[in-house]
């Protein structure tokens, strides 16, 4: 019996699952929503186009959104956001986020992968601040990349320091800008690593001319 599914989000953890899904069942109808405009593309190269190791943009993008519906027949919806859930006659929600046109979709089944915002610290300054970037996704990067080329970008400080924070001021510091890492905590990549191993990497990093300053924390911008 074929079931309608609907998917909430994309990329790593909506796209996998929609095809999946229908690797396991050709007769099920399958909906997806994702509120960006981009479905599925390689989290991990963001900064990697940045520093100019990957050279063209088109190389991060796993799957569009006309390609993935003809190859696994699904039906998507982007810049779609689902904004509420009725489970009890098992229907979302959905708000196209051009156009403030609202509709409800039925399901069956209800997968959620809405993924996250990234955590902006209540920083003083953090939200007047023109010259501060996240990087999460496709638009976070293009507004990176776009601000580097057209500016005098000399000085650049990385907020936290995860595998994206790493990678991001070793990259920003092969372009020959003078980076800076902050992080509260005692090491980096202090939660993906022991110590020995946080260690080797602030050492590489500090050997490239990356300045680290650990246990600080910022006050304001």
């Amino acid at each position: 019996m074929s079931r309608k599914i609907v998917i909430v989000g994309g990329v790593a953890g909506g796209a996998t699952a929609a095809a999946r899904l229908r690797r396991l069942s050709e007769d099920d109808e399958i909906i997806m929503f994702e509120r960006g405009e981009y479905i599925s593309f390689a989290n991990c190269g963001l900064p990697y186009y940045i520093g100019g190791v990957i050279k063209s943009r088109d190389k991060l993008l796993v799957q569009t959104k006309q390609g993935m519906e003809e190859r696994y027949n699904l039906k998507i919806h982007n810049f779609t956001e689902v904004v509420s859930i009725d489970r009890e006659s098992k229907e979302v929600l959905c708000t196209n986020v051009n156009s403030n046109e609202s509709f409800r979709q039925s399901y069956d089944k209800l997968i959620l992968s809405p993924g996250a915002d990234p955590i902006k610290p209540p920083i003083k300054g953090i939200d007047t601040c023109k010259n501060l970037f996240t990087l999460r996704n496709i638009p976070d990067m293009d507004s990176i990349h776009s601000f580097i080329k057209e500016n005098n970008v000399i000085d650049s400080v990385v907020i936290g320091v995860g595998f994206i924070g790493v990678e991001m001021s070793d990259e920003l510091n092969k372009k020959d800008k003078d980076v800076t890492l902050v992080e509260i905590l005692p090491n980096i990549l202090g939660l993906a690593f022991d110590k020995e191993l946080a260690d080797e990497a602030e050492q590489v990093l500090q050997n490239r001319g990356v300045k680290i300053k650990t246990s600080t924390g910022v006050k304001e911008l």
